[in-house]
This record gives C-alpha cells, structure tokens and sequence, in this order.
C-alpha cells in the first residue's frame, strides 16, 4: 500500500467535510477529558466489575440509594427526640446486579434523622448528598491506594467529596452512645476541625460477615492541587513513612517525623486555630479517647487567592460563616419570624467599610494590628457602627469561636495561610483507653525507651496534641 506523504495528508485534512472535522475535534477533546481524569484519580483505582469490592460497593450504593429515598423529612436540630438518636431502620434486598448476578443483603441506617439535620447544617442539600453518594452505574466509586496499614476499607464517591470507611462494630455502637455530645459540640462549635460524619451504615451479604460503615466529608477535597498529606499524632515512635518515588500512583500521607520542626502558617487564623484545638481536644479528652489524628494537606496559594478581600467578597465569605451550622437553619423548617443575626448582618455589611468587616472575625486581620485586632472593641459612628456593632457580637460569643470561611467547597475544613491552602482535620477518635491500650502503653515504654508515643491516656494525650500544634504553628 502506498504511504501518503505530509502534503498528502494535509490535503486529506483539508478536504473533510464539516460534520467530519467536527467529529475529529471530539474525538480529540475526549482523549484529553481522559487523560485530565486520569490525572485527577492518581491514587485511586476504580472500583469495576473484577475488583474485590464491586459487590460490596453495588450493595452499598442500591442499600444508600433505597434508604435515603425512604427518609421523610429533616427536623430543625432543637426537635430532634431520644428516638431520632436511637432510631435503626433495616431493609432486606434482593438485587440484581448484572446480567448474571443477583444478590440478597440486608441494609441498616442509624440515627437517620441525626445525621440528615447535620448535612443539612452544613449545607449539603440531600439532592447533591444523593447524587453523590450513590452514583449511576456508569460513576464508580474509588478505591483510595495509600500507604494505610489500619485494615480498614476506605472507598470515595466518584466526585471524592465524600469517603466511605469500615469501621469495627465496637466503635460503631461507641460513636453512637456519643452521638448527641458530637452534634451538641457541633452546635457550640460550628467551625469545628472534627470530621463531618454525615451517615453511619451496616450491610450483611448473605454468606459475609456484617459490616459497618461511616459516611464522612473528605477533608482533603477538592484535592487536584495538594501537594503533600501528612497524618499528625504528635508523637514520635514509628511515626515516619518513607516517601514513595516520583511517579507512584499511592498517596503518600507523611507523619509526625516527615514533618520535622516545619510549621503550619495560618498567620491571622493561627488565634482561631488553637482555640478550636484547645475545644475539640477537651472534648475528645472527656470522652476518654485517644490516638487520633490532625489531617494536614498543604498547597500553594495563587496569587488571585492572597488577595481577595475586595467589599464584595468579604460580605459574602462573612454571611456564609455566620450561617454555617446555625442551630436554627433548616431548609424544610424556616420560620418566618423576622430577620436572623446572621441576615441582619449581611444586610448591614453593604454600608461597612472594608476595615470595619476585617476587624470582625480571625483570618480578615493581621491579628497582630492592635487597630483590626478582632479581641479589641472599636467605637464607630455613622452609617456602619450598627453594622460594625453585630459583627462585633458575633466574633465575641462565648463558644462559637467562628472564623472567616472561604469561597471554596469544603470550606469547614479549608483554611489560608499567608503563602499556602491547608485542609485540617481531626480524625480517628473512636479509640478508647482500654484494658489493651494501658498493657500496651507499659510494652511501648520498653520497647521506646526515650520517645513519646500515641498509647498514652486520653488527659496527656490531649495536652501533647495541644502543646504540638502551639509549637508547630505561627
């Protein structure tokens, strides 16, 4: 066969019809929309027909789908009743999964009702929780490749919004005994750093072992920039990981010894930053757990994201951190009783001067300025002092300890530094200082003669993680 040369070709381009070129474009723009979802995925592994967790993940998904769809309405969160928090509704299945398979699984939900009043706290409209959480067919979820040796699963939605992890059924049935304090702190502290669990789940194949699961935000969302993940116990002992090479498709996630003598530079936020750790540790602390973690993602700020304090933005970044995780807030149950505080002060902040909005809450100041200081009250006049007075109301509530929220998804989780975006977050906090964990705290104290661990009892284990974050943040 005769090869066509160069001039050949470009003739053949030439001389295609519309409809063709058309065609070649999207054939072209759809090689490209793959590789860009390839690159997005790095570490993560589609969970198709074949894997060992399709299955499962198809139960999970059909049992999600079914249950969600059963769930009658939300309740604002002063309504929710001893019931609501006890409540477990179970449904047997008999599905067809593919042309050749069927499978029967049995399917429960706790505490429903609890766990949709905090989705709906925090914005997640159940359509999008839906969407997300059980995809159609052709969406898979994700397997996540880290270098986890915990022994759990750990899967996430195809958007990676949101992660689904296995969990014992010990700490299962602990976390719901805590159930009302986690949503009580919730309420206090509506930007608290624990993670979000928004569903909490069991499921039985028949011939399997039941298994229990939590539904929970990712902290590290969106995560296409991140560009180092460390896991921070503050302590020492087996807390390096060696970084795998360029190129690896597993996600490293670092340790307390990767991390050295670096800092996390939150600047303005760092205030806000140990005060939430100081809340949440006292809590963990009271509930007499310990081994939990601080999620770090870190990535470079761009230069449009430093400076985005124009009116505009600030006004809308302020009302969205007053209406995060207002008890009152409920988008099936809004009462008509006039203006709230945090719609008042969105109103008002259209006549505020820039300085007077950033004088308001951590993360608009330099918290170092004894003039925009948010500890300091100022008196104005004019048109914005009314304005001025109710931020100054809020940035003061005993026990809410707001900061200024981003423009981002995620933006509980998210902070800004002056140079980098970083994604924190408490997890793991449903290890108990049982009987195992004290014999293994006197065997690690042999074993690690001269270096802190993490088996050590709840009260010093908070005041370690404490003293950490003070040292490792400015």
């Amino acid at each position: 066969m005769e090869r066509k040369n160069d001039s050949d070709m470009a003739e053949t381009e030439e001389e295609l019809t519309p409809v063709a070129k058309q065609t070649s474009r999207k054939r072209s723009d759809k090689k490209i929309s793959v590789l860009w979802l390839r690159w997005k995925r790095r570490g993560m592994v589609e969970i198709m027909s074949g894997h060992r967790r399709w299955t499962l993940t198809n139960c999970v998904r059909i049992g999600l789908e079914k249950a969600l769809a059963d769930r009658t309405h939300m309740k604002p969160i002063e309504e929710l009743t001893k019931d609501d928090y006890e409540d477990i509704r179970s449904k047997r299945h008999n599905e067809t999964l593919d042309k050749k398979s069927q499978q029967s699984f049995e399917f429960a939900t706790y505490a429903g009702e609890v766990f949709a009043t905090l989705r709906n706290i925090i914005n997640i409209s159940e359509e999008e929780y839906l969407n997300s959480v059980t995809p159609m067919a052709n969406r898979r979820y994700l397997e996540f490749i880290s270098n986890s040796k915990s022994g759990q699963d750990f899967f996430l939605t195809p958007d990676k919004r949101f992660m689904i992890k296995t969990q014992t059924k010990k700490e299962t049935y602990f976390f719901l005994e805590h159930l009302r304090t986690y949503i009580e702190h919730f309420k206090k502290y509506p930007h608290t750093l624990m993670v979000k669990f928004l569903g909490l789940h069991n499921i039985k194949l028949k011939g399997k072992k039941r298994l229990y699961f939590i539904v929970m935000q990712s902290i590290f969302y969106p995560d296409e920039r991140i560009r180092e993940r460390y896991d921070i116990k503050a302590c020492q002992a087996s807390r390096y990981v060696l970084p795998e090479k360029d190129g690896s498709q597993i996600i490293t996630v670092l340790k307390d010894n990767n991390f050295g003598d670096n800092k996390i530079n939150l600047g303005s936020n760092r205030a806000w930053f140990l005060q939430q750790v100081q809340a949440d540790t006292e809590l963990l602390e009271e509930l007499g757990v310990l081994d939990y973690s601080l999620l770090v993602g870190i990535t470079e700020l761009h230069n449009d994201e430093k400076n985005s304090q124009d009116l505009a933005s600030l006004v809308q970044r302020v009302t969205k951190s007053l209406h995060h995780g207002s008890p009152e807030k409920s988008a099936n149950h809004a009462k008509s009783t006039g203006s709230t505080l945090h719609e008042e002060i969105s109103h008002s902040a259209a006549t505020l001067p820039v300085n007077g909005v950033m004088g308001s809450l951590p993360g608009m100041v330099d918290s170092d300025d004894p003039q925009t200081d948010p500890t300091v009250h100022h008196t104005s006049t004019g048109h914005g002092a009314e304005a001025d007075t109710k931020y100054n109301m809020i940035a003061n509530i005993p026990g809410l300890n707001r900061r200024l929220l981003l423009n981002t998804p995620n933006n509980l989780h998210i902070v800004d530094g002056e140079e980098y975006r970083y994604f924190l977050g408490i997890i793991d906090f449903f290890v108990t200082y049982s009987l195992k964990k004290k014999l293994e705290n006197l065997w690690k104290k042999i074993r690690f003669p001269g270096q802190s661990f993490s088996t050590v009892p709840p009260k010093a284990y908070a005041e370690r993680f404490r003293k950490y974050m003070a040292e490792h943040s400015e």
